[in-house]
């Protein structure tokens, strides 16, 4: 038993002792602790200000989508109040030029068109410049709108001077028209022809002898003087001649006349040369197949205005 402590001692003691490094008497060292909660604290506060930053985020968006519904609105706004200056001055003038109402159509289309669609920072942007153009394009026209206005309003008001004139004009000639047909009237009553020893007789054979008696009267003599007028027209003139029977027939021709509404009927017209110096005038009415009736026969003279100038009787035994 000693013998084999001893060679086991004796083999031993030929290799170098064993250390494993650790010293199973010494204290873990300090300060490992401390840089773990270090760690801790740095990833718990990296974990915080991750969550804070996506909560800034989330809040950004929200202000951000808000602050684009204010800036919407606003630009809406500015486009309604773009439409009711047009729709004023549409509401108080009558006549207001296309471009006006072209513009406000354009306005309306905008207005649907920005309520309809999503708002974006480009949509956003190019409706406020929009916008901006518009009211420089309003205020372009409304100026343009206002000159027409003005230049409409001058022209009223010279239109209605010279209405005024004309009326006026117009009055002053009705007047001197009034005054220049009483004088016409004057000058035609002035010139017209007036007669004198008016005078019907009853006649028979060739040499015209005077008679009293029906059954012997071939033809009616009706004689008369036209008396001068320096004022009346020369040339050919006609007369016209109506002899009523005691039965009221017109004898003659028996034609009728007109002129400026008056007709008569008349026996014969009779043609003279007038040289504005009297003038002697005869004619004659013959009798038809049967015999001049007994009675008083009415012998009328018309001028060639269709005017009765004479009246006479013969009577017929």
């Amino acid at each position: 038993m000693s013998n084999n402590n001893e060679s086991s001692t004796t083999k031993n003691a030929g290799l170098p002792a064993y250390n494993s490094g650790i010293n199973t008497d010494e204290e873990p060292p300090k300060g490992g602790g401390v840089f773990s909660k270090i760690i801790i604290l740095l990833l718990a506060l990296a974990t915080g200000g991750l969550g804070y930053y996506t909560y800034s985020l989330y809040q950004d968006k929200e202000a951000t989508e808000l602050d684009f519904q204010k800036q919407k609105t606003q630009v809406e706004n500015e486009l309604k109040a773009l439409k009711n200056s047009y729709d004023r001055v549409v509401d108080e003038n009558k006549n207001v030029s296309s471009d006006l109402l072209e513009a406000r159509n354009k306005i309306r289309k905008y207005i649907d068109s920005l309520q309809a669609m999503k708002v974006n920072i480009s949509a956003l942007a190019r409706y406020k410049n929009q916008a901006f153009a518009l009211a420089k394009e309003r205020d372009f026209l409304l100026k343009k709108n206002d000159s027409l206005l003005k230049v409409n309003r001058s022209i009223r008001k010279n239109l209605d001077s010279i209405s005024t004139q004309l009326s006026a004009r117009s009055a002053k000639l009705d007047s001197l028209t009034q005054q220049a047909k009483k004088l016409k009237e004057v000058v035609d009553e002035g010139a017209a022809l007036q007669i004198a020893k008016l005078v019907a007789e009853g006649v028979k054979g060739s040499k015209n002898k005077i008679t009293e008696k029906a059954r012997a009267t071939d033809k009616i003599r009706v004689c008369f003087t036209v008396e001068g007028n320096k004022i009346a027209k020369k040339g050919n003139r006609f007369f016209y001649i109506k002899v009523s029977a005691p039965s009221g027939a017109v004898l003659g021709a028996n034609e009728e006349q007109s002129k400026a509404g008056v007709s008569i009927r008349y026996s014969t017209a009779t043609k003279f040369i007038y040289s504005n110096k009297s003038v002697d005038v005869c004619d004659f009415i013959s009798k038809a197949t049967k015999d001049f009736e007994k009675g008083t026969y009415k012998i009328t003279v018309y001028d060639d205005r269709l005017a009765e100038v004479g009246t006479s009787e013969l009577i017929l035994k």
